[in-house]
C-alpha cells in the first residue's frame, strides 16, 4: 500500500489576494505581509530549570530573555514569553525547520518542547496607520508609550484569540493565531485596514 504524503497547506489558501485593497488613493496606510515559511515550537521550563533555560534562550538570541511577555530576536529566530515559564520559538525562512530542530536540541535538558507544525498563522502588520487599524478590535493599549518595541501580549480581535508583538518602531506588529481561525481573523483585519488603504503580500 502506498504511503499517504502529507503536504503543507497555506492557512489563507483561496482567501488572501495579494495587492492593494481598500482605499486606492495615495500611499497605503497599512502593509500586511503573510509569513508562510515558519517553524514554531512551544517551550516549557522543566521543574527547577527556569533559570537554566533562560540562560540557554539568551545564548540563542545573544540578548537577555525574560520570564515575561517580551519578544527578543536575532536573525530568523525569535523568542517570545507567553506565560510564566513558557515561551514560543518562531523561525522564519526557507531553512526554518532545520534551524528550529537545532534550537530544540539545545533545550532538551532544561525544557519540554512541543513542535506546533502548521498549526499557526503569522502576519506582519506595518505602516503609519497600523496602530489605528489594530486598535479597532484589539483591547490593549497600543500607544507607543505603552506598547513598546519588544512588547508582547495575548489578546483577541472579533472574538478570535491571537498573540501580538511589536517588532520595530516603524511600527511593525507580529500577529500570530491558530491556522484554524485564520480566515475569520483575516476578514476582520482586512476590513479594519480598508479605510487606510492596505498593501498585501506574501
Amino acid at each position: 500500500m502506498a504511503e499517504a504524503m502529507l503536504t503543507k497547506r497555506f492557512a489563507l489558501a483561496g482567501i488572501m489576494v495579494p495587492g492593494r485593497h481598500g482605499k486606492l488613493i495615495g500611499e497605503a496606510g497599512v502593509t500586511i505581509r503573510v509569513v508562510g515559511d515558519i517553524a514554531v515550537a512551544h517551550v516549557s521550563a522543566r521543574k527547577g530549570q527556569n533559570a537554566a533555560l533562560l540562560l540557554v534562550l539568551a545564548r540563542m538570541v545573544g540578548a537577555p530573555v525574560a520570564d515575561q511577555p517580551q519578544r527578543v530576536a536575532r536573525d530568523t529566530l525569535s523568542i517570545t514569553g507567553i506565560s510564566p515559564g513558557q515561551w514560543r520559538l518562531v523561525v522564519r525562512g526557507h531553512n526554518s525547520e532545520a534551524t528550529l530542530r537545532a534550537a530544540i536540541a539545545e533545550l532538551q535538558e532544561s525544557a519540554v518542547v512541543t513542535e506546533l507544525g502548521d498549526g499557526l498563522f503569522l502576519a506582519d502588520i506595518s505602516g503609519p496607520r497600523a496602530r489605528a487599524a489594530l486598535a479597532k478590535g484589539i483591547a490593549i493599549d497600543l500607544h507607543p508609550g505603552a506598547f513598546k518595541v519588544g512588547a508582547a501580549a495575548q489578546t483577541s480581535a472579533s472574538h478570535i484569540g491571537l498573540h501580538l508583538a511589536l517588532i520595530d518602531d516603524k511600527p511593525t506588529f507580529e500577529m500570530i493565531s491558530a491556522a484554524s481561525t485564520a480566515g475569520s481573523l483575516w476578514s476582520w483585519l482586512t476590513s479594519s485596514c480598508g479605510e487606510y488603504g492596505c498593501d498585501i503580500s506574501v
